[in-house]
């Protein structure tokens, strides 16, 4: 092979034990352009074979990869190992290193050469004896670095960034180009120093995977330090900072893509982040923030949300400070509070006057959510869930012209709804109130004109043993679906009141185990759909087509009980 001096391609090369296909077989081919894989390397018996490999005079192989057999990573002589690598020194032009299974305990100083000035992606993989990362802080135009599996790899110190002899002023950016950074499988790493100086200012993606002896300051440090320093997070449009999902063990991760910056990771890794987004002023152009799972004390960079944010998540944040925003107005379009925000005790939307969907849920400590009384014209969508101290409801008046959806759920001491819905929130298409113990019945003055669905239940009512109660439903509602839920002590169902619902095409009766009758002439002849889930005495009653039920229903095209449907 070593005469074929003009080939150009040689994919791989496995390294043989005999002259005829050793790794000196390699000397001639000094026209080899792109890629070249050389594997077997354990198989080279002296240094001298690997010198005359002469891989440096391939000026024109852009990427190269060495490759060591896994196995036994016990070997003679760990100097030798070290001085055959030093001796497959690629040419400076090369752009692309993969080093696997290498044996020896310190890499050669030609790793990080500055001369390699081409180089973009460097991957050690499986150098299982190596206690010391090389050098590589200085190549210009490194964007990609993967490191697994350097077993015995504790510590990550100056060494990493640039070698001892090095003077280049300390104002020049280390790793200045580098853009995606994964560790992974690393068991006995606890320590990684980061220097002082700009370091990674151009990262993109920051992975560390499977490396459970990293000390959590070390990795809350970086994490910190790394987002003070990007050069471009003054650009960022999204932060999403969140827990991870990985099934094989978390994975701290760092994503900045485009206009978005992703953290996941561990709890503590998520409040670094989350520490140092709030401790710079570098969000002036934030529009969508998404934080979950930050129980740690932080507050908004001088009590204030960013002025361009219109998007806002929070989840699982309970000591996260919600600013007192009385004396500001934001453009807010969307906002979500779960679990987060302790000391957040009253809400005005006076403060969001472009707020759209309004969600809150288990927010602890809310007693209000409260409005001027000027209509808020923006407002569409308002979920509130699970907020055990809300006793005030925009003072039960909410002029909102523009809401669609209104849903209030397991709040225990409200004991109003928003008065007047007939006139203050003209075009309410979806209503649902379950939970609230305190409300037995809807608020007075009607139903607003246009609603097309109502939900309601989940009442310990005691004197709720028939439903609708007279006169509760108005005549001719556009209502098309009703939702019956949880009602703990109904029994019977009217069936003249629903009959009032002249469009209703959809009833929906879910968990009222007590409930067995139904009083009057029928339900009502618009009835495309009865669902039944969950109420074991109506439904046997309904599938055994019991006399006194099955001609109130019998019309009605689909009956299904506890999703079977009825023949």
């Amino acid at each position: 092979m070593s005469k074929l001096n003009q080939l150009h391609v040689l994919s791989f090369f496995v390294v043989g034990k005999h002259e005829d296909n050793g790794i000196q077989e390699l000397g001639g081919l000094v026209n080899l352009h792109g890629s070249l894989e050389i594997k077997k390397l354990e198989n080279i018996d002296d240094v001298k074979e690997a010198k005359s490999a002469k891989i440096m005079d391939k000026k024109h192989i852009d990427e190269l990869c060495l490759e060591w057999s896994s196995g036994d990573d016990l070997v003679s002589s760990t100097q030798k190992e070290k001085d055959i690598l030093d001796n497959l020194q690629p040419t400076n032009g090369l752009k692309e290193l993969k080093i696997r299974g290498y044996k020896g305990t310190i890499f050669p100083d030609w790793l990080g050469k500055c001369s390699y000035q081409n180089m973009t992606s460097v991957s050690l993989v499986s150098c299982k004896n190596c206690c010391m990362l090389p050098s590589l802080g200085q190549l210009p135009s490194l964007k990609s670095l993967y490191i697994k599996g350097l077993d015995q790899l504790r510590s990550i110190g100056e060494e990493f960034y640039k070698n001892e002899g090095d003077h280049h002023s300390s104002h020049i950016a280390l790793f200045p180009s580098l853009e995606t950074l994964v560790f992974d499988s690393m068991p006995c790493w606890e320590e990684w120093h980061v220097p002082e100086s700009e370091t990674f200012p151009q990262l993109r993606n920051l992975e560390i995977t499977n490396c459970p002896m990293l000390k959590e300051e070390m990795r809350n440090q970086v994490f910190f330090r790394i987002v003070s320093s990007l050069s471009d997070v003054s650009k960022v449009r999204e932060l999403h900072i969140r827990e991870h999902g990985n099934l094989f063990g978390p994975a701290d991760t760092m994503n900045l893509d485009g206009d978005s910056l992703t953290i996941r990771g561990r709890e503590s890794v998520r409040e670094s982040a989350l520490k140092a987004m709030m401790s710079m002023n570098h969000l002036s152009c934030l529009q969508k923030m998404d934080i979950s799972g930050c129980s740690s004390h932080v507050s908004f960079p001088g009590n204030c949300f960013p002025k361009s944010l219109q998007k806002l998540k929070l989840c699982k944040c309970s000591k996260l400070e919600f600013p007192q925003l009385q004396q500001h107005k934001y453009d807010l379009v969307e906002l979500q509070i779960e679990e987060s925000c302790d000391s957040l005790t009253s809400l005005s939307l006076d403060v969001f006057p472009n707020l759209k969907n309004l969600q809150i849920y288990k927010c602890r400590n809310l007693e209000s959510v409260s409005m001027s009384e000027a209509p808020h014209a923006a407002l569409q969508r308002l979920i509130i869930w699970g907020c055990e101290k809300l006793v005030s409801f925009a003072g039960e008046g909410l002029t909102a012209p523009n809401l669609t959806h209104l849903s209030v759920t397991y709040c225990k001491k409200l004991e109003a709804l928003p008065r007047d819905m007939k006139s203050l929130l003209p075009t309410l298409h979806s209503l649902q109130i379950y939970g609230c113990l305190n409300i037995c019945r809807l608020a007075e003055g009607g139903l607003p004109p246009n609603l097309k669905s109502l939900g309601v239940g989940g009442y310990d009512c005691d004197n709720i043993k028939s439903y609708p109660e007279v006169g509760s439903l108005p005549h001719h509602s556009s209502l098309t679906t009703l939702t019956i839920w949880c009602f703990d002590n109904l029994e019977t169902l009217e069936c003249n009141e629903l009959l009032r619902l002249t469009s209703l095409q959809q009833l929906h009766i879910s968990f009222c185990h007590k409930l067995e009758n139904m009083e009057g002439e029928k339900l009502p002849p618009s009835l495309l759909l009865l669902k039944i889930e969950g109420c074991c005495l109506l439904g046997e009653h309904c599938k055994n087509k019991h006399k006194l039920i099955w001609p109130k229903i019998s019309h009605i095209r689909t009956i299904q009980v506890d999703s079977k449907q009825i023949v």
